[in-house]
């Protein structure tokens, strides 16, 4: 039986190109076209491809240079940003700062520093968190084995974060009303007083919240005598429990940003509304 010889044509898309080399009858010349082949095919490596930026609106702002800030670019999260996030704890507030250091792009028209990230609102920070966290691995969030309160059932739910309701701050002074006439004004955090209140981590409920009122008090007015009272350290110490906790309860209940508590998905087998609320770090338990 004839054996039929086979032709390598590295030109094969071009007929007039000339005889195919048979590496049958000849292995050098066959060598030598394939090392050509390589060579005429090779270049500069092409460069990987750069995250595009992504707009996002900023739900209370920032002042810089004089000039009020309602936007940022983001962009996902690479590998080298991966790395560099592996290195930090996540139980810290410095991961959330990291984090807000690689994907922000630009605050306004500039490349933020570090400082003004931190001066940024809670909930901003969370803002831009929440975008980074959605340009990263897309806006659907799977929640496995979740128990129905109506039906006791284990049921698996998808939320889209991109829905999630962003708040800016409320309208007017932060007012609360406290015992025996007095009233409190409040300012809402920042990254800066976020990172005082969690400096300490072994700190105990009342001194957190000791450290987050000395940070976001103000001051007490009491009206019937005119005397205004700067918020420290010791007023919130001597604060009665009922008036810090109404403190308290108002800055979380009107805190700006992203609304990630409030998240709720509907059970189809029974009807019942079923919570599932998230804070910033759960939305990045899967980086």
């Amino acid at each position: 039986m004839k054996t039929e010889k086979l032709a390598y044509n590295w030109k094969f898309d071009d007929p007039g190109a000339g005889p195919a080399v048979n590496p049958m009858d000849n292995t050098a010349a066959t060598n030598a076209s394939m090392q050509q082949v390589l060579a005429d095919s090779a270049g500069p490596a092409p460069a990987p491809p750069i995250p595009s930026a992504t707009l996002s609106a900023l739900p209370v702002g920032t002042d810089i240079d004089g000039k009020r800030v309602k936007d940022a670019e983001i962009r996902e999260l690479t590998g080298a940003d991966e790395e560099a996030l592996d290195r930090v704890s996540r139980n810290n507030i410095k991961f959330f700062d990291k984090l807000l250091q690689l994907g922000v792009v630009s605050l306004g028209d500039d490349a933020p520093t570090t400082e003004q990230l931190k001066a940024l609102h809670v909930g901003d920070r969370d803002s831009l968190m929440l975008d980074i966290r959605c340009a990263t691995f897309g806006p659907e969030m799977e929640m496995v084995g979740v128990r129905c309160p109506g039906c006791e059932a284990l049921v698996d739910f998808t939320i889209d974060l991109s829905t999630v309701e962003r708040r800016g701050l409320p309208d007017g002074p932060h007012t609360i009303e406290l015992r025996g006439g007095r009233v409190a004004t409040v300012t809402f955090p920042t990254g800066l007083d976020q990172e005082h209140v969690l400096a300490e981590p072994d700190a105990t409920t009342g001194e957190v919240n000791t450290r987050l009122l000395e940070r976001c008090l103000t001051h007490i007015d009491i009206p019937a005598s005119g005397i205004r009272i700067p918020g420290t350290a010791d007023t919130a110490r001597k604060l009665g429990i009922a008036d810090r906790r109404k403190i308290l309860m108002y800055l979380a209940e009107n805190a700006p940003g992203p609304q990630t508590m409030d998240l709720s998905v509907k059970h189809e087998d029974c009807g019942t509304e079923v919570p599932l609320p998230l804070t910033v770090a759960d939305i990045f338990l899967d980086l």
